[in-house]
């Protein structure tokens, strides 16, 4: 509005929108002494616009997953999956969730807290696997897939405790120190974990996670999969709660 009174001081009745153009090329001081004139109304326009984009962006984002869901049901996802891979849950469960994570990514240690609320609310209807997907960009992502694959060869409680305090405190983790010491804290065999890490059997297991990823098509962490159905990014329960519904688990 502000730019637009400004113009039509500077050429009357000239608003159409090569006229517009040609002022702002020849003059575009004009639109830099507005803004500095008025510098709290523009923030305030501005903020409001991206607000107006971030919103029109994030419902298109929803809407697209609805529509993946809808034809998940018909076509569910299906992952590999066997009793070893199990983290967490009754194997007997009719909420089958897989998720596909980066022990270094902030969404990721976010969607741990919702499944984990999820989780306690339908304690018994849940069975949890936990799959790879550590990102290039994220170093310490590797690494500690490694040693959690590592440790669920040796128990999977002691598997299920690093992975909390792995998320609980994944600002920490900028070495394999942190890895090493999480480990102890978990009351892990450290000299079977060094020989397990280095293992081809951990390093397939995760390579198989990430392949799996690319096949399904999926580009970012997290990815949530219930019943087949699939959840992008970190969610709240209720949404949780809402595709647990959709496949007639709930």
């Amino acid at each position: 509005m502000l730019i637009a009174a400004t113009l039509l001081l500077a050429t009357g009745c000239a608003t159409n929108e090569t006229q517009i153009k040609e002022v702002l090329q020849k003059n575009p001081k004009i639109i830099f002494d507005v803004i500095a004139e008025n510098p709290e109304q523009f923030v305030e326009v501005v903020n409001r616009a991206a607000q107006a984009a971030q919103k029109k962006h994030y419902e298109k984002q929803v809407a697209e997953m609805r529509a993946e869901q809808e034809a998940n049901l018909k076509n569910p996802k299906k992952p590999k999956l066997n009793e070893e891979r199990r983290l967490s849950g009754d194997s007997k469960g009719k909420i089958v969730i897989v998720e596909y994570a980066d022990f270094q990514c902030p969404a990721c240690r976010m969607a741990a807290e919702s499944l984990n609320r999820f989780k306690d609310k339908y304690r018994g209807q849940v069975q949890f696997y936990y799959k790879h997907m550590p990102l290039d960009f994220h170093k310490m992502a590797y690494p500690a897939a490694l040693y959690f694959e590592a440790l669920k060869l040796q128990s999977r409680e002691r598997a299920l405790k690093f992975f909390a305090r792995v998320y609980d405190r994944q600002g920490e983790m900028s070495s394999e120190a942190f890895l090493r010491d999480t480990a102890r804290q978990v009351g892990a065999d450290l000299k079977k974990l060094q020989q397990d890490i280095g293992s081809e059997k951990v390093k397939q297991i995760i390579a198989e996670d990430m392949a799996e990823f690319q096949q399904f098509g999926f580009t970012g962490t997290p990815v949530i999969l219930i019943n087949g159905v699939v959840l992008y990014g970190a969610q709240k329960v209720e949404e949780l709660e809402r595709v647990a519904k959709l496949t007639g688990a709930l």
